[in-house]
């Protein structure tokens, strides 16, 4: 395209017009959304006890589903009321066929209780909330519940809206309470009763009549709504005519479900509505449409005494993180621009930095068709791309120049200037393209997180390529070196500058490089121990504990939230008492940490009784059912791009202010936006309770013994105390079989459901039960009289035998087995999670296990992913590394010299390993990711430098002054790829915004890794050059006297 302007002009102009019009089309999110690849079955059934869920509804799924290929893991859960099963899929099985599947096993069940639901299947996926709004105000439950459904429908009804729900509000329910007295006295169960009022609620239709040429619709319109309605029932007729109404015998209320749920926010009661993102609706436009709303629509209509406002706002999170990103990404293009005008002619330093925009902004198009979006962590992968991609747009360009300088004609020096690196960049390109691809194979919640990193630096590259050899050689062909002088008094002072730096680099090559050089070549020997000896001293530092290892760094967020658990049983105001003591440590501790700006640090405090508070991506995972003995608290933060306080120091102040707090069981807090899970967390397993009981004990014994571990608990609960009944001999004699008394039994205290009404939006269940106050107390349960067949009513203690016992609060299972998780938190500042999960590996676990016969243990949370992540990671590096080998072998025809360009890539872990200590930093899954992408970065000067080594020996030099040359020729483009790649990120790596540290050990082990590695490179790939041509003039000395002397 280099003698064809017109086409290489319009490859430029469909980059550039592709790359503007998909970026406005293009989806927007803080984070990205993850695939969970999880099918979750869900059976309700209502009033069962956990023991009674696991046998009844999960071990006969788990039966149905085991031998479905491609589920990996089954993890089932077994609550009050409720069953799930969350199976698992292996990374290579398909979504909807296998959730095809579990519904056609699930379907075959047929013995599921009569009482339980329909299962549910689905699959489990995270939708991502933008903006959720908070009523609250001194006001009733139904007034904050209409008004917030009311905000609903307004909102839905707003174009670019597609869904609006309403959260965490109790459901309609009508209770017919019906004494014991009045039962027995017109010989009635709560189950005739529940009958009678379920035949009497019905609307039916009665077909048609044709008459007089039309036809007239027949219905039997019977249908009951409201308390009004039941109360006209009519329940027993005399033969005398007389008629008892259920409004006689019944208290009929018509409130809200008996649900263990409180919500307050600033201290009110709370209802809540949320906004998601569907398709491809943008998260700005959705928060302003939201806003506009609650300004110009709603406040002014607000009933006197409650308020509406914007409690959770991903809006805020996602416009301070681009611009802090775009901000870091336009001073290090600033930098690289600088560099290379101090570096190159200016003409050319404008072009080279056009291709950047160029392919940056052709990279959009190629994002819109695989459907990336835009979020913190693509276009992070665009400032990581701001100094790689710069780099053959440098190779070429310099080339071109240096071919210009030589005195050939420009349009001449271009076509043999590009085509002279042609193959060096595509080398380079796919070597760096080939590093990057394993990090797009990662397995698990974080894999998949990240997924979009490499992405972006992948799809950038390949857009650059394109840009530098078929682009850039263009845009050269009209720049006349020889002989120009700039025509500006900046332009003038720019090239002095530039010919003063000039004169001063090639004064370093002629002197000390040269001189470093022919060193590293005569004596190869000291410079490759030198060198080893660095290296291996790094893995030293690194095996020795002198720089820590964190799996995943702390994501700065706004939120920071205490989940606290009472005993089973307690109410949930005395749930509610415990966490408003909890919300004013959290006061206290945000008035001891006062922000240097004067400015308040907390905005809101939301609480949540009966329901704990998640987020995160790994949040859609976690099981939420409503128990009166749970809660939460979260703070909300004022935004980190105004606050110098991080959400983990408030964090830590919260719990020193918190301390112990009488009747509460767990108390734990979270600040991470990333939610992996415990750093340290263990699933146990055993033949016995007994022996379950004894390694949980033992296993948190010796994790409270650990300095710098702490928040040790499990996750099963003591449960709640139990009465079971079995029937006496009496029982049978009176034909009174075990399903009838359990089904009287379930009635009168859970209750009996009559029907379900449709009232506007909500479905009603009506349910028939004894009062409130006759299911209260274990007497009323004594004195309840069970019907027998022949019509007489016999007192519950004479029937069955009654035992007490203890049900478990929650069942947790895994592979079919029953496990309990112990869990802890640690302080990095101390210990690793990493460190204690190996002690508890290679010495706490095997004791327990010699201890307690049949015992298993599985590492489970932040470790479990880290167990399926690092090792992933290294098999895919070293398929990376191979596929790397083969490409420069097939190149450079040789088995030798790709080891010597790959033997750069060590060097480049020793930068980046000494980037990490210069700054106090802990090496985590982001610094791997930077490490294995810097892979492909660091070899690209030494495959330079190789390539142009042949070329130097076909011309007939030594094997030393070739090497030499060709180090001292290649050393400006290698020394400015590895500056412009360092300040491309370096305006990160000083970054001190709390909310950008988590991406901070990613830029460092790329910048300082290839910048350190660079300096080590220029001496090692000479002396290994030179070594290995010394071996193999050596080995064909050998060869050819080896005939002679026989």
């Amino acid at each position: 395209m280099v003698r064809h302007p017109v086409a290489a002009n319009l490859l430029m102009a469909f980059l550039v017009i592709a790359g503007l019009t998909s970026a406005l089309t293009l989806k927007q999110q803080v984070f990205p959304e993850i695939d969970l690849e999880v099918i979750e079955v869900r059976v309700v059934y209502q009033g069962a006890a956990p023991d009674e869920i696991e046998e009844a509804i999960i071990q006969r799924i788990e039966e149905q589903i085991e031998g479905i290929e491609g589920i990996e893991r089954v993890t089932s859960f077994a609550a009050e009321g409720v069953g799930v099963v969350r199976a698992e899929l292996t990374r290579e099985a398909r979504v909807p066929r296998k959730l095809d599947e579990v519904k056609s096993a699930v379907d075959r069940i047929t013995t599921f209780p009569d009482e339980a639901e329909r299962p549910e299947v689905k699959e489990l996926t995270t939708r991502q909330r933008v903006i959720e709004l908070a009523v609250y105000g001194d006001a009733g439950e139904a007034v904050l519940r209409e008004l917030a459904y009311r905000i609903k429908e307004e909102l839905a009804a707003t174009p670019g809206l597609s869904l609006v729900q309403v959260a965490r509000v109790r459901n309609y329910e009508v209770s017919i309470e019906v004494p014991n007295d009045a039962l027995r006295a017109y010989g009635l169960t709560l189950q005739d009763l529940a009958a009678t009022v379920g035949r009497s609620s019905l609307d039916l239709p009665g077909g048609d009549i044709k008459a007089q040429g039309e036809s007239i619709l027949l219905r039997t319109k019977g249908r009951n709504y409201d308390r009004r309605d039941f109360e006209k029932i009519v329940v027993v007729s005399a033969r005398t005519g007389a008629r008892v109404r259920l409004t006689d015998i019944a208290r009929i209320e018509d409130g809200f479900r008996d649900e263990d749920l409180i919500m307050r926010y600033q201290g009110k009661p709370a209802a809540f509505v949320q906004v998601f993102r569907v398709g491809d609706e943008k998260v700005l436009d959705i928060v302003r449409k939201v806003e506009d709303y609650v300004d110009t629509t709603l406040t002014p209509s607000l009933p006197p005494g409650i308020s509406a406002t914007i409690w959770r706002n991903d809006a805020v999170e996602f416009k301070s993180r681009m611009r802090l990103l775009m901000k870091n990404g336009a001073v290090g293009l600033l930098l690289v621009l600088c560099a290379l005008a101090l570096f190159l002619d200016l003409r050319l330093a404008f072009w080279v930095s056009a291709g950047i925009f160029v392919a940056f902004i052709g990279t959009f198009g190629v994002m819109a068709l695989v459907g990336l979006s835009i979020n913190m962590l693509s276009l992070f992968g665009f400032i990581l791309a701001i100094g790689i991609v710069v780099d053959d747009a440098i190779v070429a360009g310099e080339n071109i120049y240096a071919e210009n300088e030589r005195g050939r004609p420009p349009l001449e020096a271009a076509v043999a200037g590009a085509q002279r690196v042609a193959l060096p960049v595509a080398l380079a390109v796919s070597t760096t393209v080939a590093a990057f691809v394993p990090l797009l194979f990662v397995p698990g919640t974080i894999g998949k997180f990240l997924f979009q990193i490499p992405a972006v630096v992948i799809m950038v590259l390949a857009v650059s390529v394109l840009e530098a050899m078929l682009i850039l050689p263009r845009h050269l062909s009209h720049l006349q070196v020889l002989g120009y002088e700039p025509r500006t008094r900046p332009g003038a002072w720019i090239a002095g500058l530039r010919h003063r730096m000039d004169a001063a680099l090639k004064r370093f090559i002629a002197g000390p490089l040269e001189r470093a050089l022919r060193f590293a070549t005569t004596h190869y020997g000291v410079v490759i121990a030198a060198g080893l000896a660095v290296f291996l001293l790094t893995l030293g530092v690194i095996r020795g504990g002198y720089i820590k290892f964190t799996f995943f760094p702390q994501v700065e967020g706004r939120y920071v939230t205490a989940a606290l658990e009472l005993a089973q049983g307690a109410t949930p105001e005395t749930t509610l008492a415990a966490a408003l003591r909890v919300e004013r440590a959290g006061h206290e501790a945000a008035s001891e940490l006062e922000d240097p700006s004067g400015r308040d640090l907390v905005n809101a405090v939301y609480i949540s009784v009966g329901m704990q508070d998640r987020t995160g991506p790994g949040a859609a995972g976690v099981l939420n059912i409503l128990q009166g003995n749970k809660a939460s608290v979260v703070f909300e933060l004022l935004d980190p791009e105004i606050r110098t306080i991080s959400s983990r120091d408030f964090e830590l102040a919260w719990r020193r202010r918190t301390g112990t707090l009488p009747q509460v069981r767990k108390l734990t807090f979270a600040s991470n936006v990333i939610n992996l899970g415990s750093p340290v967390q263990v699933e146990l397993s055993a033949r016995s309770p007994e022996g379950l009981a004894q390694a949980v004990q033992g296993l948190q014994d010796e994790l409270r013994r650990i300095e710098g571990v702490f928040d040790v608990r499990d996750d099963q609960d003591p449960g709640k105390r139990e009465l079971q009944f079995a029937l006496k001999p009496y029982a049978r004699t009176l034909g009174v079989t075990l399903e009838s008394l359990s089904q009287q039994v379930r009635a009168a205290f859970f209750g009996a459901e009559a029907v379900r009404v449709q009232r506007g939006r909500d479905e009603v269940r009506v349910y028939v039960r004894l009062p409130r106050e006759e299911r209260g107390t274990l007497a009323s349960l004594s004195r309840y009289r069970i019907r027998t067949p022949a019509g007489d009513f016999v007192p519950l203690h004479e029937l069955a035998e009654v035992t007490a016992g203890t049900s478990p609060a929650t069942i947790t299972r895994v592979g079919g087995r029953r496990v309990t998780s112990v869990l802890a938190e640690v302080d990095p500042a101390v210990i690793t999670g990493q460190s204690v999960n190996a002690r508890l590996v290679s010495d706490v676990l095997p004791r327990l296990q010699e201890e307690i016969p049949g015992l298993v243990y599985r590492m489970g949370g932040e470790q479990r992913e880290q167990g399926l992540t690092l090792p992933a990671l290294a098999r895919n590096f070293v398929l990376a590394m191979f596929v790397m080998y083969a490409l420069l072998a097939l190149a450079f025809r040789s088995y030798v010299q790709p080891v010597i360009v790959l033997a750069a890539v060590p060097f480049g872990l020793v930068g980046a390993v000494v980037g990490h200590l210069l700054l106090g930093l802990s090496l985590g899954l982001t610094s791997l990711f930077g490490i294995i992408g810097l892979a492909g970065i660091i070899v690209n000067g030494s495959l330079v430098l190789i390539d142009f080594t042949n070329e130097e020996r076909r011309k007939g030099k030594g094997p030393q002054d070739a090497i030499v040359d060709a180090a001292k020729g290649r050393f400006r483009p290698i020394l400015l790829t590895a500056i412009t790649t360092f300040l491309g990120i370096f305006p990160l790596i000083i970054e001190r915004s709390i909310q950008a540290q988590f991406l901070i050990p990613l830029a460092v082990s790329i910048g300082v890794g290839v910048l350190l590695g660079t300096v080590l490179l220029m001496l090692l790939t000479p002396a290994l050059a030179m070594a290995v041509d010394d071996l193999g003039g050596h080995w064909r000395r050998r060869t050819v006297s080896g005939p002679s002397a026989r």
